[in-house]
């Protein structure tokens, strides 16, 4: 009984292993006969830095064809992510098949957090991790921008705007901090709605342009601006609800525990 056991189960081990052997050379002669049959391109968030056809572009131009002429087995995926990924709107990129002959490839855009325009006239982008991004030709993002004192120096001086001063003066506001402040505003709802530019004055000090409303918000420094916006918050649901939108020129936020607001001169 043990013998004829035992015999069963080489015997079948025997036919699984052919079976597996025949089964891979099988898929393997498949594969190698298997041809693309098109490209599947997915670009994630709202921006329109790139599109499909910017992407297939650039894959035509790298000579990265994709289409039924091209055998599946010959389709260099890494080398799909490296081309596109050189593009500077993109921060990742995966490209992947299926067993079908279908190539997919998901690009992440990298994400604009400020628009800049520097005393000097340069404009460009800020991304999330406070990098430089140029302008598209094709493409507007619609953010708050940063401006005034600004020289453009102090961005392209690293790879990153991390603890770098405006004007490269060490007393003067930190654009890190700047940025740090542009995430607050764009956290709230309220303020991301409102505030559509942050302003660096001459007196190294924030001017904030509000959407609605004909003034200017002095913000001062960044010392516990929290603060200071919560006064401006009730200011606008107390104060303005009675004055009107329109009844000052400057609402002064600098100063501890009050607002002052200068009313406009109609003549």
């Amino acid at each position: 009984m043990k013998i004829r056991r035992a015999y069963k189960i080489i015997v079948g081990i025997v036919l699984l292993t052919a079976y597996i052997v025949t089964t891979g050379i099988y898929v393997t002669r498949k594969y190698k006969e298997l041809m693309c049959k098109g490209v599947s391109i997915e670009i994630d968030n709202s921006y329109a830095f790139i599109n499909k056809d910017v992407v297939l572009k650039i894959l035509d131009e790298g000579g990265m064809v994709l289409d039924s002429t091209v055998k599946y087995s010959e389709i260099d995926f890494a080398g799909i992510e490296r081309l596109i990924n050189e593009n500077v709107y993109v921060e990742e990129t995966q490209a992947y098949g299926d067993f079908k002959g279908d190539v997919f490839v998901k690009i992440r855009q990298r994400d604009p957090m400020l628009r800049v325009v520097t005393e000097d006239t340069a404009s460009f982008y800020l991304d999330r991790d406070k990098k430089v991004m140029p302008l598209c030709d094709y493409f507007s993002a619609d953010m708050l921008v940063l401006s005034g004192h600004l020289r453009s120096d102090c961005f392209y001086s690293s790879d990153s705007v991390d603890n770098y001063n405006v004007n490269h003066d060490k007393n003067s506001l930190n654009i890190n901090d700047i940025c740090d402040f542009v995430n607050y505003l764009q956290s709230d709802e309220l303020w991301r709605n409102q505030i559509t530019q942050v302003y660096v004055n001459d007196s190294n000090e924030l001017e904030l342009v509000p959407r609605v409303g004909n003034h200017i918000i002095l913000l001062g420094g960044l010392d516990d601006y929290e603060t200071k916006m919560d006064k401006l918050e009730a200011m606008y649901s107390e104060g303005f609800d009675i004055t009107g939108w329109n009844a000052y020129s400057v609402v002064n936020l600098k100063f501890k525990n009050q607002v002052i607001c200068k009313r406009r001169n109609n003549g």
